[in-house]
């Protein structure tokens, strides 16, 4: 074995045994460390055929001061999961007012209520109406509704959703807005996230221009940005910035092997295509039946071992604050919660640059826009690949078609007879043509062909 992971269960069985551990766990104990780091209760009846894994390690979020989980909880997807969650040790939360329109608020509220709430970081996001915020008391009156929802006295994280461009990063009725609820009490800190530029838009800017514009600007306490194995020079450098002004740093999209499961299906499933899409399609075939050798080198069945390494490559960069994993179900708590802690072995470091040596063809690098700059359509490829991420690998099917529908200018439809800027520009060789049809076969309400 190479690498220590947790294998899913594969039926109901297994699950529902998954599940009733959990519950029978989680219910003798509470959680084990809060925001100090100091240990809390403990559990008497605990013994070693009780295991259920808990977090390791706890970092300093920046200048907040506050001892977080190297693991965080993003947008937790219900109750049990969160508890469960929760009492393995994960103290920060991540959220926002836009998650199924207030509702995921809602749900960490009922939750946390029964908790210590000093325990715990939370993070919530403002959404901006059509891309800008329209007054202060339009800011002040959105937090006020996050703070009924979560049923908490205080945000410990205010932060500006997917900031697009260094406009949203100055904008001054967020920052006059958060200093007011600062003084209020009912806010603590201030962050801003960002997933790059939609290029459709203008100014065109990149992530990292406006990432290190936040940092100069000086008013945000945590930044929340993509970081991982497949690119992470860029990231690295935003890491690295925030560490020299003490602020503090989350990771998101920090697990790209999830995008070739979905793929390797695809291509198994065998479509009618015209000859144009055959074309593009045996193509993408081609590739994917090349990088199984990847697996084949490393006797390697299951990709449950990569993942894990995706993880290990992040949580050792102690630079990082906190992870926001998706904690999907009770096996994902017993997954990402027995990472935390663990490192990067160089066996393990190995097999990663060997992936994304095979796999690279397959991931879009988010926040990247290269291709964007050659695409005589403007056709705003990393916002699509990214809704595909959402739609593929966290399960939110709904959500990324609604956004996709949102989507002003282009869509893959006009690529059909383009000779390729795209992929001609990309360094990456990521075959963007075919990767941009099956995305819009799946986010669209148009006729499937590719999936």
């Amino acid at each position: 074995m190479l690498l220590s992971y947790t294998t899913k269960p594969n039926n109901m069985k297994n699950h529902k045994l998954n599940r009733r551990k959990f519950l029978r766990n989680t219910s003798l104990g509470f959680l084990g460390v809060g925001l100090s780091g100091k240990k809390g209760f403990t559990n008497p009846l605990s013994n070693k055929y009780l295991e259920t894994p808990k977090i390791k390690e706890y970092r300093k979020l920046g200048r907040t001061g506050a001892m977080v989980s190297d693991i965080g909880s993003g947008v937790p997807y219900n109750e049990s999961v969160l508890r469960a969650t929760l009492e393995a040790g994960v103290n920060f939360i991540e959220t926002s007012e836009g998650y199924s329109n207030g509702r995921n608020e809602e749900l960490i509220g009922r939750v946390i209520k029964n908790f210590n709430r000093e325990k715990f970081y939370i993070a919530t996001k403002a959404n901006p109406t059509y891309r800008v915020y329209k007054s202060v008391n339009d800011i002040i009156r959105r937090a006020e509704a996050s703070l009924e929802r979560l049923q908490t006295k205080y945000i410990d994280l205010y932060m500006i959703h997917q900031a697009q461009n260094i406009i949203r990063v100055k904008d001054d009725y967020f920052h006059r807005a958060c200093d007011q609820l600062k003084k209020e009490g009912k806010i603590r800190h201030v962050g801003l996230s960002c997933h790059g530029q939609p290029y459709w838009q203008e100014p065109r800017e990149s992530l990292e221009g406006i990432m290190m514009a936040a940092i100069e600007d000086g008013r945000f306490d945590v930044l929340f940005f993509p970081y991982n194995f497949m690119e992470p020079d860029m990231g690295e450098r935003i890491i690295k910035a925030c560490k020299e002004k003490d602020i503090g740093t989350m990771v998101m999209k920090s697990n790209p092997v999830m995008v070739y499961e979905n793929y390797d299906h695809m291509v198994n499933r065998g479509i009618e295509l015209d000859r144009t899409e055959k074309k593009e399609y045996d193509k993408l075939k081609s590739q994917m039946e090349d990088a199984r050798q990847f697996f084949d080198r490393y006797n390697m069945s299951d990709i449950e071992k990569i993942k894990d390494g995706a993880i290990q490559f992040i949580l050792t960069n102690k630079d990082v604050g906190t992870i926001c994993c998706r904690f999907q179900n009770f096996s994902d708590v017993s997954k990402y919660a027995g990472l935390s802690g663990t490192t990067l072995k160089n066996r393990t470091a190995q097999i990663l640059y060997d992936f994304k040596d095979s796999m690279g063809f397959l991931n879009c690098r988010i926040g990247c826009n290269i291709c964007e700059k050659a695409c005589p359509y403007n056709v705003p490829v990393n916002t699509i690949m990214r809704y595909q991420y959402y739609f593929h690998a966290q399960k939110r099917e709904k959500y990324a078609m609604q956004q996709y529908q949102k989507l002003p200018g282009s869509k893959p439809d006009v690529c059909k007879n383009c000779p390729g800027y795209c992929e001609k520009t990309c360094p990456y060789g990521v075959l963007t043509r075919p990767l941009l049809t099956i995305a819009h076969q799946n986010l669209s309400f148009d006729s499937l062909k590719f999936t």
